[in-house]
């Protein structure tokens, strides 16, 4: 399995954005209003490929202050609790730290809270639904 950073028309980008909107947006009803939000196009996308396939996705972006922004990382079910989805933290909070970002920000869904905290961060807030989604997520966030 290799990590790699994809550009927005590559065939790897492609296969990711499908993961994203078949598991992270797959009952919203406007999903390429949604998936093209103000941010994609200034991200850092990182997908972890296997056998020339996308098998796990996350994007990062900074925001008006250099502060990381993880969003949108998931894995394909068959290839959970292989480590894939902590690798694409580890390497988007990597470039966070070479942006010489203070914090790295992140909304977690409910159910992947013990993940993200196994990864180093520290819920902030209380439990909120996406506008995008609806599903209910909580703020979180890393000091590095």
């Amino acid at each position: 399995m290799i990590l790699q950073e994809v550009k927005i028309g590559e065939k790897l980008y492609s296969q990711g954005r499908e993961i994203r909107k078949a598991f992270l947006f797959r009952d919203v009803e406007d999903v390429e209003y949604y998936m093209n939000d103000p941010w994609e196009n200034k991200s850092v996308h990182a997908v972890i490929e296997y056998q020339e396939k996308a098998v796990g996705v996350g994007r990062l972006t900074f925001d008006e202050d250099g502060n990381g922004v993880i969003s949108q990382v998931v894995v394909l079910p068959e290839f959970r609790k292989l480590n894939i989805g902590a690798t694409i933290v580890e390497h988007l909070v990597k470039l966070s730290v070479f942006n010489s970002s203070d914090k790295v920000y992140m909304s977690a869904i409910v159910s992947s809270i013990g993940f993200f905290e196994k990864c180093g961060f520290n819920t902030i807030g209380a439990k909120f639904s996406s506008p995008k989604t609806g599903i209910v997520h909580v703020s979180m966030v890393l000091v590095l």
